[in-house]
């Protein structure tokens, strides 16, 4: 079994690093200029990663595998670790660009690509069901407390306007997303279609557009909150999952998915919302790439330590 999630973990983090490579070549052959990797960033956060919330979310089935605990427990650490990563900046005076990032980075972690894949191979179809069940709520709260976060601190410092974040297309296609698939929504086949296209684009090209723009240069001055945020998202996140769905006395089945879902490197699609909504470039791309690598580690870690139990 351990032998098998380490197979998943790489087979799942591999492609991330190819098609960024792909994208820092790219950005270095003159094929993408940094208009261009700004304009394909752009449309994959106002209109790939919308599709692709819709179409994932709005299509599942609640009424399966639904577990109380495990939603409520990844939803509540994924609030309070915001909530502390938010008051860590604050605590760190850090400029205001990086707070946002900071938080969105410590919480939202890359569910469908990289969680799901280990979950199946380690806890087989009965836990992948599970969650992606619990996805479906975790998704849109993810979502939500991310744009939150980054709206709070935007450069132009408006104020946190309620009508802004519910507007974004993120937010209402997550929210959107839940509505329908409490509703039991089948789209159309040629919606359906559509949508599918637009989210197989979302994903490598948000990895494409972080790797145009890829700066490693700058990251020396990213020291604490990208360690912070990557100890939040790799090990305190899982960790307290792991914790307190214990003392619910969850099953050993509810507790591997709840802290295989807590324990999910920061999501690719944080990158390109990130940079949408004026939080630092830099720290957005640092924190993909090394949670990205620290969670094979991670999750070989934590696969041992749960069938050690």
């Amino acid at each position: 079994m351990a032998y098998t999630a380490r197979v998943e973990v790489f087979a799942g983090l591999v492609p991330v690093f190819v098609i960024l490579a792909v994208g820092v070549a790219a950005r270095h052959a003159g094929l993408v200029n940094e208009a261009g990797a700004v304009g394909l960033n752009r449309l994959v956060a106002q209109v790939a990663l919308p599709a692709l919330l819709l179409l994932k979310v709005g299509t599942s089935s609640l009424s399966d595998s639904f577990s109380p605990p495990v939603v409520v427990v990844t939803a509540g650490l994924v609030l309070v670790t915001t909530v502390a990563a938010l008051m860590l900046g604050r605590w760190w005076r850090l400029p205001w660009a990086q707070r946002g990032v900071l938080a969105q980075a410590a919480q939202r972690g890359n569910l469908a690509y990289v969680a799901f894949p280990v979950i199946q191979a380690t806890g087989g179809e009965e836990a992948l069901r599970l969650a992606a069940v619990t996805a479906a709520v975790l998704i849109p709260i993810m979502n939500l407390l991310a744009i939150l976060g980054l709206e709070r601190y935007r450069g132009r410092r408006e104020g946190l306007g309620v009508l802004r974040v519910l507007a974004n297309p993120l937010v209402a296609s997550a929210f959107g997303g839940l509505a329908l698939a409490a509703l039991g929504w089948h789209p159309w086949g040629w919606l359906a279609a559509s949508l599918e296209t637009l989210a197989d684009f979302a994903l490598p090209a948000a990895l494409l557009s972080l790797g145009a723009q890829l700066t490693l240069g700058r990251w020396g001055r990213l020291g604490r909150p990208l360690a912070a945020a990557v100890g939040f998202k790799l090990v305190v996140q899982p960790a307290l999952g792991w914790w307190v769905l214990s003392a619910l006395q969850a099953s050993p089945q509810e507790v591997l998915v709840g802290v295989m879902l807590l324990a999910a490197p920061s999501a690719v699609a944080s990158y390109p919302v990130a940079v949408e909504l004026g939080g630092d470039r830099d720290l957005a791309a640092a924190t993909v790439v090394v949670s990205t690598l620290g969670a094979v580690v991670a999750y070989v870690a934590w696969n041992l330590l749960l069938h050690a139990r």
